[in-house]
């Protein structure tokens, strides 16, 4: 039997016990990416490319419309090229359903399996009943100071929309993401099957799978976080509006002050306008004892600044920072996150030994050997390309079973 126009991969075999593919020659999936850049895309490509004997083409949101080494970039006002909507696919893979992405699904012709490969902000700014709790009072109030709007302002942008204008009309970017939404075959995500946006969807398709996307860095790192009961604590990994380093800092920022305790922020990355208000806001609650890294630096003076922090806070409601996490289990650092959000329950149900950033008081004390050693060993077994490369297998299956 032909799959657009090539020969039924009937012999297209996975050894048992294989994590890896052994492929007819002849058999060869054709699947198209549509993705934004981003360290973890690149690496899946990657992955990808080595590891399986399919027809990767990846067409990348970019500055210009060109073709360069056999993939894409395209602008993200134009089209996708006429020879990419021409050709026949097997599958087409978005990753993170945000402009340009869905328009371009939805230009594309019927026929293929498609993957939704999530981030988390694609569906977390999409559905106010996931994003309306995910800033903190305090938090709040400084956004509205900087005026940065961004999730509220979607909010209220399709509510108006909805009232106004037909439903059919699709005028809006969040008009474009639901309507691809609802074109999905599958969707691999943090939490599989039990995905946090189920209940939202315009419609749950068949197929749910975990995240395709390995929170362990390609370069793991050899430094140890601190054994100091009295060293650095760490909050965050980037300068995210989601972060609520506001709350933090006015909540425990007088203990830690009175403890004499050193503060250290990442910033680099994010909202440099958010970035500098919450430095603003740190050396100020803090006497100056705060050092924030607001530049990128090489990988690893990177991972020497955070090793020098034996506790890390993540102070985030929505699922965020995943690889930032893990990096702190490898590194041995004791993570507190929030007990009412959704990376608590993800990595506690996965048996990681974590604190609760929510708590009156925290422990802010090191993690013991026993601990530490638990967490890396977890987190190596958990997230590995093996792991990655076993998602992928059944994704696979579930193509040719879609054009048997």
């Amino acid at each position: 039997m032909a799959v657009h126009g090539r020969l039924w991969p009937s012999c297209r075999i996975v050894p048992h016990g294989s994590l890896s593919n052994v492929f007819d020659p002849w058999v060869m999936l054709k699947i198209l990416h549509l993705a934004h850049r981003h360290v973890s895309v690149s690496r899946l490509q990657v992955q990808l490319e080595d590891g399986s004997s399919d027809d990767h083409t990846w067409v990348f949101v970019g500055t210009v419309t060109a073709k360069d080494q056999g993939h894409w970039s395209v602008k993200p006002s134009d089209d996708l090229p006429e020879l990419i909507r021409k050709q026949r696919w097997d599958a087409i893979v978005v990753h993170r359903m945000r402009h340009p992405t869905p328009r371009w699904i939805l230009s594309m012709p019927k026929g293929p399996f498609i993957l939704w490969a999530s981030w988390g902000d694609d569906y977390f700014r999409v559905f106010p009943a996931l994003s309306k709790g995910i800033h903190l009072p305090k938090s709040r109030l400084l956004l509205g100071a900087l005026l940065k709007f961004s999730v509220p302002a979607l909010g209220a942008i399709q509510y108006v929309r909805s009232k106004l204008l037909p439903g059919s009309w699709k005028v809006t970017p969040r008009d474009f993401e639901l309507d691809a939404m609802g074109q999905v075959d599958a969707i691999a995500n943090l939490f599989g099957g039990d995905f946090i946006a189920k209940p939202h969807l315009p419609r749950v398709p068949q197929h749910l799978y975990h995240s395709w996307y390995n929170a362990v860095p390609k370069v793991i790192p050899d430094a140890e976080a601190s054994r100091d009961p009295d060293g650095p604590v760490l909050l965050g990994s980037k300068a995210s509006t989601t972060g609520n380093h506001c709350d933090f800092l006015m909540d425990h920022g007088p203990s830690l002050r009175e403890a004499g305790r050193e503060l250290r922020i990442v910033l680099a990355y994010g909202s440099k306008r958010y970035g500098r208000a919450i430095r603003l806001m740190a050396r100020a609650l803090l006497n100056g004892k705060v050092e924030c890294l607001m530049e990128r630096c090489p990988l690893e003076e990177y991972y020497a600044f955070l090793a020098a922090s034996p506790v890390v806070v993540h102070n985030h409601i929505r699922n965020q920072n995943t690889g930032n996490v893990v990096l702190s289990f490898l590194m041995g650092q004791r993570v507190l996150l929030r007990s009412d959000g959704f990376a608590h329950r993800f990595f506690s149900d996965l048996g990681f030994i974590i604190g609760d950033a929510c708590a009156p008081e925290l422990d802010l004390s090191p993690l013991d050997e026993a601990g530490r050693r638990h967490n890396r060993a977890l987190a190596l077994s958990t997230f590995n390309d093996a792991v990655i490369m076993a998602r992928y297998d059944r994704f696979v299956q579930d193509v040719l079973a879609h054009g048997a």
